[in-house]
């Protein structure tokens, strides 16, 4: 019927938003972040990094003087820019362009069609009371971010190491021969990896990104408890844009410190060299604590926190 074309028009277009939507902010928010982003990978895999590279004095200095783990923000992006040069701040900038936009193109339309199945699902299977006297909208946005992230993730895994490898191979220098210790493009870190270790080196982290999804899980459900409040403290019942704005970053510096060791253990799996790296998830984890300690699986937390809530 006409209703039922013009339903799909819209939806297609709403579809096709999401992807230009989500493709350009994604890629505007890794070319502004990027130094931020080689930063903080560099500080999750250090401690691996000066611990396996070699047990020369040597290597451990190359290592420690790119990335001091205790040292600020701003003295980290010292150390790069004068080791490395203004171009080293963007190790790995190529492989995020060519993976983040295409996360968030996959994510967001992905993400309001299963929100809308939910939502409708949800409506059909309760009956008019229950209607009248449930809202749970952060169970479908909640649902919904879960599956979409999941679908991304599989999907956009193997640039993700790539660009995790390329922002972390100057700390494997010392591993290397003299004439391969210079960056490598993406074509060449790609390459490399399929030599190391064939097609399943590409999805090395994957259950370490799915385990991050509980991200959300603690996100969405903060985020709407705190819209409640706000709503419950307002004269208008409704929430300023600074009550948002807040409710937004709480909930988003909430989840972030509790689910982040996932990426420390994330990276560490993506960096780890040799066909077999680290083990899986909770071998890579008990290795982090056991040699050394469990502060080492926040390493660059306050970077992501600054990354993370704007």
């Amino acid at each position: 019927s006409v209703c039922q074309t013009t339903q799909k028009s819209e939806r297609f277009q709403n579809s096709l938003s999401s992807i230009v939507a989500g493709a350009g902010s994604g890629g505007i928010a890794s070319i502004v972040c990027a130094p931020l982003d080689l930063v903080r990978t560099r500080m999750q895999v250090m401690g691996a990094a000066t611990t396996t590279t070699t047990t020369s004095q040597g290597a451990s200095a190359a290592a420690a003087t790119l990335t001091n783990r205790k040292s600020g923000i701003y003295r980290a992006l010292q150390d790069v820019f004068r080791n490395e040069g203004f171009k080293g701040c963007f190790r790995g900038l190529g492989a995020t362009l060519a993976t983040v936009p295409t996360f968030w193109a996959i994510y967001f339309p992905l993400y309001e069609e299963c929100k809308r199945e939910i939502h409708n699902y949800m409506i059909n299977s309760s009956s008019k009371t229950e209607k009248q006297q449930k809202r749970i909208p952060f169970l479908e946005h909640m649902g919904s971010a879960i599956v979409a992230g999941a679908f991304a993730d599989f999907f956009c895994n193997p640039m993700f190491v790539v660009r995790t490898r390329m922002q972390t191979e100057a700390l494997h220098y010392m591993e290397m021969p003299l004439k391969e210790r210079r960056p490598h493009g993406v074509w060449r870190t790609t390459a490399n990896l399929y030599a190391e270790g064939g097609v399943p080196i590409f999805w090395r982290g994957l259950t370490a990104s799915l385990m991050g999804l509980s991200h959300v899980a603690v996100q969405f459900p903060v985020y709407e408890w705190l819209k409640a409040e706000a709503r419950k403290r307002s004269p208008t019942n409704e929430e300023s844009p600074f009550h948002l704005l807040l409710s937004s970053g709480i909930s988003k510096m909430t989840a972030s410190i509790l689910t982040y060791p996932h990426e420390v253990i994330r990276s560490r799996m993506m960096d780890a060299r040799g066909a077999t790296g680290g083990g899986n998830v909770f071998a890579m984890g008990s290795k982090i604590i056991k040699q050394e300690g469990w502060r080492s699986m926040y390493n660059g937390l306050h970077i992501s926190l600054v990354r993370v809530v704007p």
